[in-house]
């Protein structure tokens, strides 16, 4: 396998700093396993220059800046100017991971959906991505239909809904408007019945793929550290269930991402 493009990996998580696993060794042990293209995503200001940083010093890394929706309420208007002044460095493919997430508490909902408004701005204002963080506890889609109010409201026209794991049918109302659905390594584990259903049905030009590492480390090595080379096995999982080649997977998910994030 080859040119698999890990569109939301994080390479500026601390846990990578704690273990002394450095960003070059996980960048070629990734090489090695068919992944040709990173996007390296921030969720507050700090993460967000370093992944500025690792974009501008590896051949192949692209960054996505934000500010994360669970830590919003920590942060003010200054720092929505330091994301807008970021938004203007090279190599940077989308704002993110923005959005909403209700999963842990009914509090900052407010907060949440004006930080998102004002990233979603921003965005638009330079023609990045919107890349979407979106989670509500498992009976609920109600973060769901909050964020799809809001971006049909901006009127947003480029989209990425992150680490996607509901059914079809939700999937569906995003992937309508034109948003690009991104299958995490979640799909490799037995139980995610409604992710299998959703990769089954969706067309490969509606959807990414990626590894949101350090987490959701794929099967087989679940329970260990999540890095970029394991999306190898999410790219398997997605050829396994809608019975196609492995090659023909990666070169529409890398396809859809290029495309997205203005990449020649």
């Amino acid at each position: 396998m080859a040119g698999i493009f890990d569109t939301h990996t994080h390479f500026n998580d601390v846990v990578y700093k704690e273990q002394e696993i450095e960003v070059s060794e996980m960048i070629k042990d990734a090489k090695v396993n068919g992944v040709s293209h990173f996007c390296c995503v921030g969720f507050d200001i700090k993460s967000s220059k370093e992944a500025c940083k690792y974009a501008l010093k590896y051949p192949n890394v692209y960054a996505a800046i934000g500010i994360h929706p669970n830590d919003v309420y920590k942060f003010n208007k200054q720092d929505l100017l330091e994301i807008e002044e970021m938004a203007h460095s090279d190599k940077v493919v989308a704002i993110g991971e923005v959005g909403l997430d209700y999963f842990y508490t009914d509090q900052h909902k407010e907060i949440q959906k004006e930080f998102f408004k004002e990233q979603i701005k921003i965005a638009k204002n330079n023609d990045l991505v919107v890349m979407m963080h979106i989670r509500d506890k498992d009976e609920s889609d109600q973060a769901y239909l909050d964020a799809l109010e809001i971006l049909d409201k901006l009127q947003v026209k480029k989209a990425i809904v992150h680490c996607y794991t509901r059914g079809i049918e939700l999937a569906r109302k995003f992937t309508k408007r034109g948003y690009l659905i991104s299958i995490p390594g979640v799909v490799t584990f037995k139980n995610a019945t409604k992710l299998h259903e959703t990769v089954e049905k969706l067309s490969l030009n509606e959807m990414i793929v990626e590894t949101d590492a350090p987490y959701l480390t794929p099967e087989p090595k679940r329970g260990k550290l999540n890095m970029s080379k394991n999306i190898a096995y999410t790219i398997e999982k997605i050829a396994n269930i809608k019975k196609i080649n492995k090659a023909d997977v990666i070169e529409a998910t890398t396809s859809n991402a290029m495309k997205i994030f203005k990449i020649s």
